[in-house]
This record gives structure tokens, sequence and C-alpha cells, in this order.
């Protein structure tokens, strides 16, 4: 089942309700008065698929009541359960961040109701009104970064697939330190395979990429581009994606920057 059932404007809605929504915490009623117009709920039953990975990226949802679910299906590997959302919480970020297209699909477990706003709204209200639109973009960046962080562990896994077969890594990750540290000159081929599968799924997840620079076995230097280049999201790409799935791999490593 796929599609939307019900549209009310968000004007409908109790001001003094959408305050308790976590994602409007510290914004004043007249801030949220300014959101509305921009809003509009939606009522999904179960089952509902809101929409799928690949689809054109719209809008920005924010759960009221109930739980989605959201699906990833990389081009080599399971279908993966990146995180269940809960009231207060969004999903449907690639509308946000400009993406042409959904990066993951986003399924009802439950009856849900959904608050949307067209990602072309939201960059313009942030345009329009800065101190509205920092607090906006904060809780974005942090739902990205919680985010990231769910799909870690299983994205490290896949990762490992292929750095194994394009820079000879061992089957084991723990001996990934030791041949760091034994062979210094594979270490920096090491990295150059993890970066380049790292930069295909950061391009699948979001239109973005990363390319590397240089390692010296304690600073990796990167380059962002695609979609991250200029976006104000980007240093939560840099530091919730790809710094954080490189210390899994290089735990020694001190930082990484991009340059």
């Amino acid at each position: 089942m796929k599609g939307w059932v019900g549209e009310n404007n968000i004007h409908a809605m109790i001001v003094d309700t959408v305050k308790e929504l976590a994602f409007f915490e510290g914004l004043s009623t007249a801030e949220i008065r300014l959101l509305m117009p921009y809003f509009n709920s939606q009522f999904y039953p179960t089952s509902t698929i809101i929409f799928e990975q690949g689809d054109i990226a719209e809008f920005l949802y924010l759960v009221v009541k109930g739980e989605v679910l959201i699906r990833y299906k990389p081009d080599d590997g399971p279908m993966m359960t990146v995180t269940r959302v809960q009231p207060g919480s969004v999903f449907g970020w690639s509308a946000a961040m400009g993406n042409v297209a959904y990066t993951s699909g986003a399924m009802c477990t439950t009856d849900c109701e959904v608050l949307r706003v067209r990602g072309e709204d939201l960059r313009a209200i942030c345009e329009k009104h800065p101190g509205v639109g920092k607090v906006i973009l904060d809780r974005l960046a942090n739902v990205i970064a919680e985010r990231w962080q769910s799909r870690r562990t299983q994205v490290t896994s896949l990762l490992a697939k292929g750095i194994r077969q394009q820079a000879g890594f061992p089957d084991r990750f723990k001996e990934v330190g030791r041949m760091a540290q034994t062979k210094p000159l594979s270490q920096e081929a090491q990295m150059k395979g993890l970066i380049e599968q790292l930069s295909a799924y950061i391009e699948h997840f979001h239109g973005g990429s990363v390319e590397f620079v240089a390692f010296n076995g304690k600073v990796l230097k990167v380059r962002l581009g695609g979609a991250c280049l200029g976006c104000p999201l980007s240093p939560a790409t840099l530091h919730g994606w790809v710094e954080g799935t490189v210390r899994q791999f290089f735990p020694g490593i001190e930082r990484v920057e991009a340059v």
C-alpha cells in the first residue's frame, strides 16, 4: 500500500501541542506561528508506504503519533532496517538537503499522524529567518548524526566486504590494527580503499562524496564533494559519518579534516 490519506493545514492544530514536540523545543510561540503556514498534517494507516527509496524527495516529515520504519537497500547487500522513528523525530531529510531522491524508504508500522514541509520551503525559511533556521538546522544535524550512528554497524560490515576485495584486508577486522602497525605503506592503501567504499555509500544516502587526500597515520585529510559542497550539514557528514566509520577501522587516528 502506498500513498497518503487526508490533508489538513497545520493552522488547525493547537500551537501548544506543537511546542511539546522535541523538534520545536526552544522555539517561541511566535516562531512556531511563523512556521505554521509551511506545514500540513497527514494521516497514514498502518502499513502505508510513505515513500520508497529512490522516490522524488519532496517533503521532510515529523512524526506526531505512531511509528515509521526507515529501510535502506544497498546495491550489494540485504535490506537494512535503519531506524524506527518515534513521535517528535523526523525522517525524509533528503528533501531538506536538496537531494533529488530519497535515499531510504519509509513505512508506517502503526497508524501515524505526521507533519510535513516541502524541502524548498524549509530552505526558504532558513534563509529568510536565520534565527529559526539555525535551530532547525541544529535539530536536523542531530537527527542525521543519530541516524548514521544506528546505521554504522550495518554499513561497516558492508564496507568490510568491499574493502577486503579492493585493498587486501584480512577477514578479521582486528588484524587491521596489526597490519597498520607493521606495514605503514599498506596502511595508506587500506585507508584509500575504505574512503572509496565509504564515498559510494555517502553518494547513495544523500548525493555527496568524500575523496581521500592524505593520511600520515594520525590525521586523515579528505575532500567533500557533490551535495556536501556548501551544505550546512557537511560537518555532520565529516565527523558523524566519515570520522565515526574510519575510527572503527583505525582506532588510533587522531582526527579527520576536510580540505
